[in-house]
Order: structure tokens, then C-alpha cells, then sequence
């Protein structure tokens, strides 16, 4: 029996490490299991951030066009601003002159006879109608020039 013991006792130790190490291999798998999941998540976000990268890639290609036409826009914008400070220029220097122009306008305006008075008449000579046929000398041709005068 004591023969039987041991061998029966080195059974039962021989048991209990394996029971062991099968708890130990349960312990180690459910870690690696997480593990695996935690790759599988890691490889879908590297795979993702790859297509985002292309996004990116596109964004910034845009950001720069944008870029560009800000950089026109700002050109023309300057441009015109520099026509518009011209014909401002140009409007300002013809100012004086409409002035004058409007009061000599003014002037004359005032210097008119307001309706409904007399307008004076100056004697005006009024020629003779003749008929023009036949021969004229130079004389009658002055006289008829000074009559018209």
C-alpha cells in the first residue's frame, strides 16, 4: 500500500499542477482573446485613419485652392479700390469747376426777366424783302449786308 500511496499521492500532485496550469492557460487566454480584440480595433483605426489621411490629403489640396482664390480676390479687391481712389481723385478736381459753372448759371438765371414783366424790345431794322433777279452791282449787295447788320 504504501507503494500504491505514493504513486496515488504523486497522481493527485500531478493532477493538481495540471489543474493548475490549466487555470493558468484560462487566465493567459482570456488576456489574449482582449488582446486579439484590441488588435482587430487597432488594425479598423489604422485602416481608417489611412482613408482619413486621404481626406486629409484632399482637405488641404482645397485649403490651398481656397488659399488662391482669397490671394485674387484680394488682388481685384485692391485694384479696384485704387480705380475707385482714381475717378474719387478725378471727381474731387471737377468739383470747383461745376461750382463755378452753377454759379455763373445761377447768375445768369438771376439776370433774366422774371415772367410776366415787360421784356424790353430794342429797335431792330428789319430789311426789305426784294426780289432777287436781274443783275446786282456791289453796291447794293453792301448796302443789303449793312441793312442786315
Amino acid at each position: 500500500m504504501s507503494s500504491a500511496n505514493p504513486s496515488g499521492k504523486a497522481q493527485k500532485d500531478r493532477l493538481v499542477e495540471l489543474e493548475e496550469q490549466m487555470l493558468y492557460l484560462v487566465e493567459v487566454s482570456t488576456p489574449s482573446a482582449n488582446w486579439s480584440l484590441v488588435l482587430m480595433k487597432f488594425s479598423r483605426k489604422l485602416i481608417q485613419s489611412m482613408h482619413s489621411s486621404g481626406c486629409v490629403a484632399q482637405m488641404e489640396g482645397r485649403v490651398n485652392e481656397l488659399d488662391s482664390y482669397q490671394k485674387t480676390l484680394l488682388e481685384m479687391i485692391n485694384d479696384m479700390s485704387e480705380d475707385f481712389r482714381a475717378t474719387l481723385n478725378v471727381v474731387r478736381n471737377e468739383i470747383p469747376d461745376v461750382n463755378t459753372r452753377l454759379d455763373l448759371i445761377m447768375r445768369a438765371m438771376a439776370n433774366q426777366v422774371p415772367v410776366g414783366e415787360a421784356i424790353p424790345v430794342t429797335k431792330v431794322k428789319v430789311p426789305e424783302s426784294k426780289p432777287l433777279c436781274g443783275v446786282k452791282d456791289a453796291k447794293a449787295l453792301k448796302n443789303f449786308i449793312f441793312d442786315l447788320k
